[in-house]
């Protein structure tokens, strides 16, 4: 259907690279996500070739999707396909993710680059730069304009800042399926029993800290109480903090380290401070988080929509939400979108167009809603009773933060900064190495990846849009 080459297997992988994607998958570290300025709007894209009328095929058809969800969560999905498109058999799996996207997006590649058929690929805007520039991905806009259904639920029922997160180069690589941000979980118990007033969105830095001293009850006990954990040390998590403090380990083209900006060392050094000085928040690594909230000995986490589906497996009702308290500039928490694309070497693109689009559709995200997982993209879903029914009482801050957010750190090399960054991150929890030693080293190595790109790219963008 689509004329020009996009195709990843034209592009012959070398032994080389496909040893570091192998290795990177098995020592890929943690997601990460960060917020930097929006992407200006794009010019408008000169028109595509129209993609043909869906038609019945007349032989079966195999189409191959997989997910970073569990595969429950298409059960609903499945039936329908099966019973509207009987000529067409939908199997949907799910990847691993070994440390997070970075790790999920080389074992797509190495996975296709060894000759599996993938024809429906879900990934987050982390994966976008990457298998936009490898050719895993086709745009998707020349689907969508022979599709006006397809296309108004793009345009009319989905944030211009989701839309535009899975974009490259202003081409549409991926139909937007759920998003997360990062906020507080609080247990709500523990803030009446200690006698703390419930949060406010625009608690400061102080404010939480204040909170923090007051709950946290440690002496290396089975009966420790910690005040806060912050998820990890990947990209996501990271930006969050470092977004409601008006900076980011990237420049704002997400082209050269920022390291060196006294505002990321600030970042660092309360984080640190809550682990090492004040021993309120665990040393992130290794550590139960999930385990250690719904029991009762962790007060407070930071985490997307996703986790309440571990906390409705859990039967912990006793939570709420509120931002992450704020230090300086606009943003109030970082996002992040996965959606569903179609690889260059599905063999078949007009009956993967309509298992995507079954996929992508208001049906599969409310079964995703009804198993506590992400945020819909689609508005008419996020604005649903049934979205608020599957929730704490704020849910309504999940939507509503999009107009504080913005896009999380995800250049092409994504990959190999986000556990670059990590290692970094993990001396300063594990008191090793000082703040401002660590962002010199971290800056020294980040900016000699991003130099190495600037060299294989050019001119062309980093960022998504």
């Amino acid at each position: 259907m689509l004329t020009q080459d996009h195709s990843f297997m034209a592009r012959k992988i070398s032994r080389r690279e496909m040893l570091r994607l192998s290795a990177a998958t098995l020592t890929g570290a943690l997601m990460a996500a960060c917020t930097v300025p929006q992407a200006a709007p794009q010019p408008a894209e000169a028109p595509k070739e129209a993609a043909a009328p869906p038609k019945a095929p007349a032989q079966p058809v195999r189409i191959v999707a997989t997910s970073q969800m569990g595969v429950q969560t298409w059960d609903g999905t499945l039936k329908r396909a099966k019973e509207r498109y009987p000529n067409i058999t939908l199997e949907v799996g799910q990847t691993d993710m070994p440390g997070g996207w970075s790790g999920y997006a080389d074992l797509i590649i190495t996975r296709i680059a060894g000759g599996e058929q993938l024809d429906l690929v879900m990934i987050a805007v982390e994966g976008i730069p990457l298998l936009s520039t490898t050719k895993i991905l086709r745009p998707l806009d020349p689907f969508f304009d022979a599709d006006p259904k397809a296309k108004d639920m793009l345009m009319n029922d989905t944030h211009e800042l989701l839309r535009n997160m899975l974009k490259w180069k202003g081409e549409q690589m991926e139909f937007p399926f759920s998003w997360n941000n990062m906020v507080i979980h609080y247990n709500t118990k523990i803030f009446e029993e200690k006698g703390i007033d419930p949060p406010k969105p625009d608690w400061t830095w102080e404010d939480f800290l204040e909170v923090c001293l007051k709950i946290a009850d440690v002496k290396g006990t089975a009966d420790d109480l910690y005040a806060y954990s912050f998820w990890g040390g990947g990209m996501f998590g990271m930006c969050a903090w470092y977004f409601v403090n008006d900076t980011s380990p990237l420049t704002d083209d997400w082209r050269d380290s920022n390291m060196l900006d006294p505002k990321v060392a600030e970042t660092l050094q309360f984080l640190a401070d809550l682990i090492l000085k004040y021993k309120v928040a665990p040393n992130p690594a290794g550590w139960d988080e999930w385990g250690q909230f719904h029991s009762g000995h962790l007060a407070m986490r930071t985490c997307g929509r996703w986790c309440i589906g571990g906390a409705m497996q859990a039967g912990f009702t006793t939570y709420d939400l509120q931002y992450q308290p704020h230090k300086s500039g606009p943003l109030r928490t970082v996002a992040g979108t996965d959606g569903w694309g179609m690889t260059t070497s599905c063999k078949n693109p007009d009956e993967a167009w309509q298992m995507l689009t079954l996929l992508s559709g208001p049906e599969a995200s409310m079964d995703m809603v009804k198993v506590g997982g992400n945020i819909p993209t689609l508005r008419s879903v996020a604005n649903s009773p049934e979205f608020r029914q599957y929730g704490p009482p704020n849910t309504a801050i999940f939507y509503e933060s999009l107009d504080y957010a913005d896009t999380v750190v995800s250049p092409p090399n994504f990959n190999l900064i986000e556990p670059l960054l990590n290692r970094h991150y993990q001396g300063i929890w594990n008191g090793e190495v000082t703040v401002e030693e660590a962002v010199q080293a971290a800056h020294e190595e980040l900016q000699a990846e991003m130099d190495k790109l600037k060299e294989k790219m050019g001119d062309e963008p980093f960022r998504v849009g």
